[in-house]
């Protein structure tokens, strides 16, 4: 027993013993490990701080998942390493974005940088607008022939407007402050519907419709909006939720990114590197490669992006398309943060932003205010955003409030302050409602009195123009007052602060960049290329039935016509195959004119691309018609004369062949001297035909025949210069040609195609050529015309269609019915030209109604199969 026992508390000894030597080496070899790595990573470091500026922005420090440091290639940055960068900074967002920020700007005042601000007044802002009202305002064609006519009369003082005259804004003054020192500013705007927030916004991002009249001024850091570029200085974010609908949510933010720069972030990081190396600052290595990587312009997918897509939670939905009416995509409040982060992905360093919440939870909503109220605050923005009714705790992280009413400013000042206000006008918010509702509803006319808290004064309604004279003598009324009597020092304004570059980036990038994303909508628009292919396929093969093996002579001015009519033919269905496009091009309209609006691309660099990347489709469809129809129809069999003879004079030939040439062109010269001789033979013996020939005609060919019979006799004679052709001299002496045209126009000649009684199998085929030319011409030209209208109604007829409504072959009937209507004047339009009409060949036919309707149904039948795909 002892002796077990003593081998047991041996053993436990030793074991004891043992893990506190295991552990003393465990913990001793981590600490020399970590030391060695701190080491390893200060040298490297110390070699990126000896590098030249330039080169230095381009490199980092970026730890492994096992712990070590590594030497990256910011623009080499990949997807995994992003990933894991951005996972390291911001793993949850509602957590981690504000240490984050901190972060940043923890690194930017330990060097002394300062960040620029902007503070942003409006002073006695005015805004009007004339409208019509009732039946005067539809856009019909009467009414604007008539507007124009009335703005005529307008401008000369004849005739009085009638418009209605509408008072959007009145006398509205107020400051927008950034965060500065301990003041943190983000405003909220409130204000019932009509009341004019949206005029507000647009008024202070510079976006007015021009038509509108505007008194006033709008100031950013004492300097007017034509003195820089407002555009990009200020980000405002509409309420329309305007993508195009075939690009997943980081294409959208990645190509808005691109487009709007990086703004002053490159000079920044610049000198942000240039004092840490002054002053021997090691910054944080995963904070430094952030800030240089969003420094980097030009690139496809900047990791700023992947940042926006967590803070607004819309990494769930960062692959799927964005959608529209006619494709699937992400739901209405992902579509909301996707406005959202579109403008918030540039450089712009104040924020307007119209009804951001529409479509979105309390909860998201909050969570999106709380990040732009993180971003306001630390990194000393300016914000101001619209809500409609903000939940509570939402409504808390405002700093400043304006109230708008009825073309009003009835409040502008701190949060605290509101209820103090109101309270001193006689309403009182009762303990269980929300502030932001009370606000909203207390300006109401049918809401104001349950409000009413002073019960021994009898209640009247208070409109918002009293009210807002009542808060100019309130004393945070009288504060803003007194600041807005005194100007903005422009010297405190930092240079960086406003824009004054019309774009973000170079013409070339956007060109680069609207390259990229028009191939990309062609990919995945391919079936519609693949399609008009296959459409254009069918039209060859008919054309083919239709013009099989016509016999094309070229001896007449009439064979002539049919090689125009047949030329005219296959023009026009080139033409007229690309119009399936319309209704795509169509649909981007609005995108277009949002991004040309906030100078993101100018309009050339948007419709360049497109004209650039359908050269090759075109040059395909037009090969493949020409392939399937050039021989079958009749044109030259042989395959050289396709091809362009580019150096038909400078071929160099054998001698022979050129011998055999100029045997060919001495006989083709002879051959045109007789037939010319027995043309002018012809015309003397038709004097009894009512024509007549005068004068002498004298031809000189002795000479010519002779050096032909040389020719003859000696193929293989060596001469000079040798032309294509033999010369003849033709000389005329008073030569008098008449005709005598008949007296009325009724007997003036006409073209035929088919003449009575013809059995020819020509004259059949050019009148079914020229048949099938009007149907296709007039069918396609009246359904092209109306296919943009169409493309537009369809959101419409999905929709009922969905409802149960009607079926899809009533509505396409109903529009080849009126189609079928139009035709009907058409046609008498064409037969009445077509009575003085000579030599047109393809007016010669009018199609039967019923024909022209099957027709019209077909066209309108492939055009709805075209968006198929996109149904």
């Amino acid at each position: 027993m002892e002796l077990g026992g003593g081998a047991v508390g041996d053993s436990f000894k030793i074991g004891s013993s043992s893990i506190w030597r295991n552990s003393d080496a465990e913990i001793f070899s981590s600490s020399f490990h970590q030391d060695q790595e701190d080491d390893e990573e200060a040298l490297k470091w110390a070699a990126i701080q000896k590098l030249p500026t330039f080169a230095r922005l381009r490199k980092g420090l970026l730890a492994t998942p096992d712990g070590k440091a590594n030497e990256i290639d910011i623009h080499k940055l990949g997807i995994q390493e992003k990933k894991i960068l951005l996972e390291r900074l911001v793993r949850i967002a509602e957590e981690d974005n504000e240490k984050f920020l901190l972060k940043l700007r923890e690194r930017i005042d330990r060097v002394g940088i300062d960040l620029p601000t902007i503070e942003v007044r409006f002073e006695h802002l005015n805004i009007e607008a004339e409208a019509h009202v009732g039946s005067r305002a539809l856009p019909t064609f009467t009414n604007f022939m008539v507007n124009i006519v009335e703005g005529l009369l307008n401008s000369l003082h004849v005739l009085p407007s009638r418009r209605q005259h509408i008072n959007i804004l009145q006398d509205v003054s107020g400051i927008l402050k950034p965060a500065r020192y301990s003041a943190k500013i983000l405003t909220l705007l409130l204000g019932p519907p009509s009341s004019g927030k949206t005029t507000l916004l647009l008024a202070l991002a510079g976006k007015l419709d021009p038509k509108l009249k505007v008194t006033g001024k709008v100031t950013y850091n004492g300097h007017r909006m034509n003195e820089f570029v407002h555009q990009r200085t200020a980000a405002y974010v509409s309420q329309n939720d305007l993508h195009i609908g075939e690009m997943t949510v980081r294409e959208t933010l990645a190509f808005s990114a691109r487009c709007q720069g990086v703004g002053a972030r490159y000079d920044m990081i610049a000198e942000l590197s240039r004092r840490e190396k002054e002053l021997n600052i090691k910054p944080d290595p995963d904070i430094d490669v952030y800030m240089k990587a969003v420094a980097i312009e030009g690139q496809k997918a900047n990791l700023i992006t992947d940042y926006v897509l967590r803070i607004l939670g819309l990494e769930i939905c960062a692959d799927t398309f964005v959608g529209n009416a006619m494709i699937r995509g992400i739901s209405g409040g992902q579509r909301k943060r996707v406005t959202t982060g579109e403008m918030i992905v540039g450089p712009a360093k104040v924020l307007f932003m119209d009804e951001i919440s529409t479509g979105l939870d309390s909860s998201t909503t909050f969570q999106i205010v709380n990040s732009l109220k993180q971003y306001v605050h630390i990194l000393k923005g300016t914000g101001i955003i619209s809500l409609l009714q903000p939940a509570p705790e939402t409504y808390d992280l405002f700093d400043d409030i304006i109230l708008l009413s009825d073309s009003h400013i009835v409040y502008q000042g701190p949060r605290e302050n509101v209820l103090e206000f109101f309270e001193s006008m006689g309403f009182k918010c009762p303990g269980r409602k929300g502030v932001a509702d009370f606000l909203q509803e207390v300006t109401s006319k049918k809401d104001q009195e349950q409000y009413w808290a002073q019960r021994d004064q009898p209640y009247r309604y208070i409109t918002s123009e009293e009210i807002s004279e009542a808060f100019k003598s309130f004393h945070v009324g009288r504060s803003i007052g007194d600041e807005l009597s005194t100007e903005f020092d422009k010297s405190k304004s930092h240079p960086a602060a406003l824009t004054t570059k019309m774009y973000g980036v170079g013409k070339l990038e956007l060109l680069k960049a609207c390259l990229s994303r028009e191939y990309l909508l062609m990919k995945r628009n391919s079936f519609v290329y693949i399609f008009k292919l296959c459409q254009l396929a069918v039209s060859a093969m008919i054309a083919m039935t239709i013009f099989l093996r016509t016999e094309m002579h070229r001896d007449s001015v009439t064979h002539g016509g049919v090689y125009s009519g047949v030329l005219f033919y296959d023009v026009i269905v080139i033409l007229f195959n690309g119009m399936p496009e319309i209704s795509m091009v169509v649909s981007r309209l609005p995108v277009f004119y949002k991004q040309r609006e906030y100078l993101f691309f100018p309009s050339w660099v948007f419709a360049l691309p497109a004209w650039i990347l359908k050269i090759p489709i075109t040059i395909v469809e037009v090969g493949v018609w020409v392939v399937l129809t050039y021989y079958v129809i009749g044109f030259d069999p042989e395959v050289e004369r396709i091809l362009p003879t580019l150096g038909k004079h400078q071929t160099v030939k054998s001698e022979q062949t050129e011998t055999n040439e100029q045997n060919d062109g001495s006989k083709r010269g002879i051959n045109e001297l007789k037939h010319l001789k027995k043309c002018l033979s012809h015309h003397s013996k038709g004097e009894g035909d009512g024509e007549s020939i005068s004068g002498s005609i004298s031809l000189n060919s002795s000479s010519t025949r002779e050096e032909a019979a040389a020719v003859e006799t000696n193929p293989n004679r060596k001469r000079g210069m040798v032309l294509p052709f033999e010369p003849h001299s033709i000389t005329f002496d008073e030569v008098t040609y008449a005709v005598d045209m008949p007296q009325h126009g009724s007997d003036c000649p006409r073209t035929s195609m088919m003449k009575p009684g013809s059995d020819k199998q020509q004259d059949l085929f050019d009148a079914m050529g020229s048949m099938y030319a009007a149907v296709l011409l007039i069918g396609v030209r009246n359904s092209s015309s109306v296919q943009p209208v169409v493309a537009t109604e369809r959101t419409v007829f999905y929709r009922e269609k969905a409802a149960g409504m009607y079926s899809a072959l009533p509505y396409a009937f109903a529009q080849a019915s009126i189609l079928s209507c139009a035709n009907s004047l058409l046609k008498k339009c064409l037969i009445r030209r077509q009575n003085t009409m000579k030599h047109d060949l393809m007016l010669s036919f009018i199609p039967p109604k019923k024909f022209y309707l099957l027709i019209s149904c077909f066209l309108m039948f492939s055009s709805y199969i075209t968006d198929l795909q996109q149904t």
